[in-house]
């Protein structure tokens, strides 16, 4: 009897990942059509075409369970010569058998790859290990047509889930799959119900269910074609979700709640009732009489714990040499001084407990790269804990897991989604709602002046709070001082006009969850005023509006998206050359609709132009009915971001 392996194993790679299922051991013919392919229908000037995509999974041997993969592509132009480069991604347990790849050229001739796959780890972490097997097709050339195909075996005894992505990176002439699935017993799982399949295809596309499992063709797909500022692809991708289970799959309700019960018995065992937490909490609330105090004492101490899941990837040797033990319980976690986001979390709701508080673990989903769906019944939806505490009456909902998240707020990913709530009876999923504004709040200050050659030159100031402050905390731990440094400038750079200058000077402080961080430069903007005859003309507003990327189209396919609702509040005071009087001072603009607002108020004293803008979004996801009464929204941003103020008088420099 086999068990269950809840992680859908979702291959990624330069190319599609594809197999034959027709023809596992051998080339495909390749056809006439092959050949005289020179574009892609639809999309002129296409770099490369994917001619044939194939996979067929085979989980009812008895001791060969695997799939065999079997990918086609046609070079079209130099672009195109990107597609040589191949990664497969390999979960630990799996493994690439019979690679077989080659490069056929125009004139018929042939070059087999005679070497071997590349393979490294790639991720490790949370228990799951992932690497990367990677090769490069030998003398690709503009219509060489590139092919490989493979097995990978599974792990035995498991049962993986599956999953068929139908549009790729480039568009797909035809598509074959074939699942056959198993049809015995799986250990530990009573009333098994056998493969359950969701699915979205294009129109008049059917999935074919067999008495043996499921078969899919599919002809002439077109690449996915995302949008700026979308949400994450996977609901609107073509493509179909595979899982084995029992009969709590019969409905989404009982199978999340039968995962809850589950977790929730793993989850108070971790925790469980430990002289040496109850010793640890009294100590960290000090006499502290006030329960919010309490509780934000205890949360410091949890973060006190070294992070391990927000530290860069360990090579085996490393790891070995820093002797990083298991953590069984939260004891351990304590005593060792270490642990991973869920090691964390579950210690401070321990603490949480021990100091008189109920706390109640729940599993958040993330919806940083896909969006929780209910009726996707793939445990892999959940993510690390969280931790709900009732105190006074109210109830606050933490994130100590993860590193530098201040006390009260989530990390952006796990609000306006759901999380799956760990109770005795069983797990209920609860809503958790989307931040205020107020945690995305981004202050930038500039305090600069005009030449009389129209360079603009001065110091800024960004501060950023709440999440702003939280996510560049959290990238700086991925690199050294100097990328720092850099990604702070480019960031300035992209917010001012082309050919600006930036100097980084400092930013404080890094290592902290609390606070906003300060980060602050020097600036140079060459012919930023221009002139006309004895005219000054001044841009009002120094910084360019960030979102007009959402909006360039008439129209959209997928909803507007941003990872949470923000603040932006400027003040920039721009000081103009002595003898200049103002002749035409920009209007005053204010718009608003029942979740946004934008103001901009100028104003001009003492030989300065003074501007302060204030924009506010209070919703992150807007449907495509919003689309337009957004766009209105911010093209009037957009106008008030660009006025310019008219100066005259003065003594000028010839420009260049």
């Amino acid at each position: 009897m086999r068990r269950l392996y809840s992680l859908v194993v979702v291959l990624f790679c330069g190319l599609p990942i594809l197999c034959s299922a027709q023809q596992k051991d051998s080339w495909l013919p390749i056809t006439d059509q092959d050949k005289n392919i020179k574009e892609v229908p639809g999309m002129p000037g296409a770099k490369a075409i994917q001619l044939y995509y194939s996979q067929y999974i085979n989980d009812n041997s008895d001791n060969d369970n695997a799939e065999w993969d079997y990918s086609r592509v046609k070079i079209l132009t130099e672009a195109g010569k990107d597609q040589a480069d191949v990664k497969i991604i390999v979960p630990d347990g799996f493994h690439v058998r019979d690679l077989k790849v080659r490069t056929v050229h125009p004139d018929g001739t042939i070059a087999d790859f005679t070497g071997k796959a590349f393979d490294k780890v790639i991720f490790k972490g949370n228990g799951l290990t992932y690497h990367e097997a990677s090769f490069t097709f030998p003398d690709v050339t503009v219509g060489s047509i590139v092919e490989y195909r493979y097995k990978m075996d599974y792990p035995p005894n498991l049962l993986p889930g599956h999953e068929w992505d139908l549009q790729r990176e480039l568009y797909t002439v035809k598509q074959e799959y074939k699942l056959l699935a198993y049809a015995h017993g799986i250990l530990g799982v009573e009333g098994m119900t056998g493969l359950s399949a969701s699915y979205n295809l294009p129109p008049g596309m059917k999935l074919k269910k067999k008495s043996d499992g499921y078969e899919l063709e599919a002809e002439n797909i077109p690449p996915f074609q995302a949008e700026s500022f979308m949400p994450p692809d996977q609901p609107y991708r073509y493509r179909v979700t595979f899982r084995y289970g029992d009969q709590s799959m019969a409905s989404a309700e009982k199978f999340w709640r039968g995962v809850g019960l589950q977790q929730y018995t793993g989850t108070e065992e971790f925790i469980g009732n430990h002289k040496e937490i109850r010793e640890a909490a009294a100590q960290a609330i000090a006499g502290e009489s006030d329960p919010e105090k309490k509780l934000r004492k205890l949360y410091a101490r949890a973060q006190q714990v070294r992070n391990l899941s927000f530290e860069r990837q360990r090579t085996q040797a490393e790891q070995k040499k820093e002797d990083l033990k298991q953590n069984n319980n939260v004891v351990d976690v304590l005593q060792h001084g270490y642990g991973t986001s869920k090691d964390i979390a579950l210690l401070f709701a321990a603490m949480a407990r021990a100091a008189g508080f109920e706390a109640i673990v729940a599993l958040s989903t993330d919806r940083s790269e896909r969006l929780f769906e209910p009726t996707v019944l793939q445990e892999w939806q959940l993510a690390s804990p969280i931790v709900m505490v009732n105190f006074n009456g109210k109830q606050v909902v933490l994130d100590p897991g993860t590193r530098f998240c201040p006390f009260g707020l989530l990390r952006w990913n796990r609000t306006a989604t759901q999380a799956l709530l760990l109770e005795k009876s069983g797990g209920v999923m609860v809503n958790i709602p989307l931040s205020s504004q107020a945690n995305g709040l981004l202050e930038r200050t500039a305090d600069v002046e005009v030449a009389t050659d129209g360079t603009l030159s001065g110091d800024v100031t960004v501060r950023y709070n709440g999440y702003e402050a939280m996510e560049r905390r959290l990238d700086a731990l991925q690199t050294d001082e100097a990328g720092r440094k850099k990604k702070l400038e480019e960031e300035l750079q992209g917010w001012l006009p082309n050919g600006s200058v930036v100097k980084f000077k400092d930013a404080q402080p890094w290592e902290t969850a609390d606070g906003p961080l300060e980060a602050h430069f020097s600036i140079r903007v060459p012919s930023y005023a221009s002139f006309a005859g004895k005219r000054l003309l001044v841009p009002n507003n120094l910084f360019l509006t960030g979102q007009k990327q959402a909006f360039a189209q008439q129209s959209r396919k997928y909803p507007v998206y941003f990872r949470y609702a923000f603040a932006e509040i400027d003040k920039v005071k721009i000081k103009v050359p002595p003898g200049f009087s103002m002749e035409d001072l920009p209007q005053q603009k204010d718009a608003s609709l029942p979740y946004a607002r934008y103001q901009e108020l100028i104003k001009f004293e003492g030989q300065e132009i003074s501007t302060r803008r204030a924009l506010l979004l209070g919703q992150n996801f807007f449907p495509l009915d919003k689309y337009q009464e957004l766009k209105d929204f911010f093209n009037k941003v957009e106008a008030g971001d660009e006025q310019q103020a008219v100066l005259h008088g003065g003594v000028v420099s010839a420009q260049k």
